[in-house]
C-alpha cells in the first residue's frame, strides 16, 4: 500500500519539523529572556559567607 506509506511519510515529516521549530523557539526565547535579565537594573544579592551546620 504505497499510498498509506506516503501518508505516514508526510505525517512524520511534519512532526519532525514542528518539533524542530518548537525547540528553536524555546531556545530563542530563553536567550532573549537571559539578555533582558542582564539589562535589568534590579540589584543582585551576593552572599559571600556560607555557614555550615553539622548534624
Amino acid at each position: 500500500m504505497p499510498q498509506l506509506d506516503f501518508v505516514w511519510w508526510i505525517i512524520n515529516f511534519f512532526l519532525v519539523w514542528t518539533a524542530i521549530l518548537v525547540v528553536l523557539t524555546i531556545l530563542v526565547s530563553n536567550e532573549t529572556s537571559s539578555n533582558v535579565d542582564q539589562l535589568s537594573s534590579s540589584p543582585k544579592i551576593t552572599k559571600n559567607t556560607a555557614e555550615w551546620q553539622w548534624l
